[in-house]
């Protein structure tokens, strides 16, 4: 093996076992399997070439109650495929017996988490955006309710389709005869995995139009613009674990 392979190699196991170990932080559980995910990515490898099949991690599924709203379900979408998983909806009657709606992602431990993760923070900014959009602005409760919802179906379009776009950045960076579709082989085995897992546990993931209602033409777009503005790197509560992790 070249010694520059053997040497990112090793720097990915060290990073992939920070994030497994119980002495991490969330924050630097994330920033670890994401470190490691970009170097998969950067130089073409799978977790096949990190690990032997005995340790790596396996194909696992992870449901989460969730509120109704379809912007929602479009970043979580979006986001879990740009972190090697992927979302699909569903429902289920909880213990009072009314329909939940759920997400369920589907991947490797440590690429949920730094899935989900994101998931909380790109729609927890939404929320926020909103909030302060209208926290000044006449009107009556159901005014602005319906206002809010139209702003936040523009910030989840464009930032959904900005996720998207970064993903597909990925993309062209890779060609070969080996390769010719050009997707980095870490995307292209763990699609493969979760697709393999998802058929031998019986989902069929079916895909579904949304119907956007956009009752207020001014905040949707209000909403587009900030979707435009929010940050899609990940995110910690400390500088210093950035940093700390970043020179590993």
């Amino acid at each position: 093996m070249p010694e520059e392979k053997e040497s990112i190699l090793k720097r990915i196991q060290k990073l992939l076992k920070m994030s497994q170990e119980n002495g991490a932080s969330e924050n630097e559980a994330m920033l670890a399997a994401e470190k490691a995910q970009k170097l998969l990515s950067e130089h073409n490898l799978s977790m096949s070439d990190v690990k032997d099949d005995t340790e790596v991690e396996p194909i696992e599924k992870e449901v989460f109650d969730v509120e109704r709203d379809n912007w929602r379900g479009w970043i979580q979408s979006a986001t879990a495929k740009l972190y090697f998983c992927q979302m699909y909806s569903s429902s289920r009657m909880n213990d009072k017996y009314r329909q939940v709606k759920t997400a369920t992602f589907v991947g490797r431990k440590s690429n949920r988490i730094v899935a989900k993760s994101m998931c909380d923070y790109f729609i927890n900014t939404v929320v926020r955006l909103a909030d302060k959009e209208f926290e000044t602005v006449p009107g009556s409760k159901s005014e602005i309710n319906r206002m809010k919802q139209a702003f936040k179906l523009g910030c989840a379009s464009r930032l959904s389709k900005r996720i998207k776009d970064r993903w597909l950045l990925l993309v062209p960076e890779y060609k070969g005869i080996e390769n010719p579709d050009g997707l980095p082989m870490v995307y292209k085995n763990e699609q493969k995995a979760i697709t393999d897992w998802l058929k031998t546990q019986g989902v069929r993931i079916v895909s579904k139009k949304s119907n956007m209602n956009i009752r207020d033409r001014a905040a949707y777009h209000n909403g587009k613009a900030a979707g435009g503005g929010i940050g899609l790197d990940t995110q910690v509560n400390n500088a210093s674990i950035r940093s700390r992790m970043l020179s590993r």
